[in-house]
This record gives structure tokens, C-alpha cells and sequence, in this order.
């Protein structure tokens, strides 16, 4: 199982790098009125918020290589803990972090290019897919799921229960 999910990570930033480098500083049409190709150079965040901000790129490289590290620390720990599902949506997290911190680290930005014609939204890559689906996924299962609530009790145990202490029984009168 291990091994499959170190393919899939391997594969997931693989496509997000190709994808980035086949259509990046070209304007594609990929589905006329609905999706196109088109370059944007984000130095910021989320959405591009933040963009231009001097020093805001080497931070927020260095905050997503720590949040890598973290969730691969998570992983490891609790991995026990977890249904096949989650180890699957925190792979999907990981890959799409570690596709943009690539961009972020060798060129001091992450490179969009999916832009939707019907709606206004912001240009996003494959990278942000997997972010996106991974987290929506993982916290479906963590409030949904048995083996996800097991999997939240672990990592943020109740001192309360931890220490054997409860509730205090009311006094009968």
C-alpha cells in the first residue's frame, strides 16, 4: 500500500511538472467557452492574495516545505490509524504541495494556467487539484468516518479521557 501511494505522489507531481511545462506561455484553447490554457506567474498564495509582496515568496516556500514535513510526519504516525482513503487523500495533498513548491523553489513562482470561461474564478494548475480534492476528501472522512474520527482522537486526544478523568456525576439531592 505504502509503495503504491509513493508511485501515485511520484505520478501526481510528474503530471502537475509536465502539464505546467507543456502549456505554460502559451494560450491554449481547451474547451471553447468552457476551460483554456493561459500563463500566470503566481508569486503569492491562494488565488495570487499576497502577490508582489516582497519577501512573501521565500516565506511561503519555507511554510509549505515545513507543512510537507509535517504531513509526511503525520502520515507516518498515525498511518495505522488510517483507512486506505485517507492515506490516499493526504497523498493527494502532498503531491499537489510538493508540485508548487517545486515552481516556488526553482523559479520563485508557481505556475497557473487552467482558466474557466464560464465562471469567473482564479487560474489554478493541476497542483491546486490535488490540494483541493485531497482536503475536501480528507475532511469528508474525518467527520464522516469512523476510521476518521479514530484518526482525529489520535492525533488530538481528549486530556480529559487521557488523564481518566470525565464528567463529574451530579450530587443526588
Amino acid at each position: 500500500m505504502l509503495v503504491g501511494l509513493i508511485i501515485f505522489i511520484i505520478f501526481a507531481v510528474g503530471l502537475d511538472q509536465l502539464t505546467k511545462a507543456v502549456t505554460f506561455e502559451r494560450v491554449l484553447r481547451f474547451i471553447p467557452g468552457f476551460i483554456r490554457f493561459e500563463s500566470v506567474k503566481n508569486e503569492g498564495m491562494v488565488w495570487g492574495m499576497m502577490n508582489g509582496v516582497k519577501g512573501f515568496v521565500t516565506a511561503i516556500t519555507i511554510v509549505t516545505a515545513l507543512v510537507i514535513v509535517l504531513l509526511i510526519w503525520v502520515f507516518f504516525k498515525y498511518r495505522s490509524k488510517m483507512s486506505g482513503w485517507i492515506r490516499f487523500a493526504f497523498a493527494m495533498i502532498i503531491a499537489g504541495a510538493i508540485g508548487n513548491l517545486i515552481d516556488r523553489a526553482a523559479l520563485g513562482y508557481v505556475r497557473d494556467f487552467i482558466c474557466t470561461e464560464f465562471i469567473s474564478f482564479p487560474v489554478f494548475n493541476v497542483a491546486d487539484i490535488f490540494v483541493t480534492c485531497g482536503a475536501v476528501l480528507l475532511g469528508i472522512l474525518l467527520i464522516f468516518t469512523r476510521s476518521g474520527h479514530e484518526l482525529f482522537a489520535a492525533v488530538f486526544p481528549d486530556e480529559k479521557k487521557k488523564d481518566g478523568e470525565g464528567p463529574v456525576p451530579e450530587a443526588e439531592a
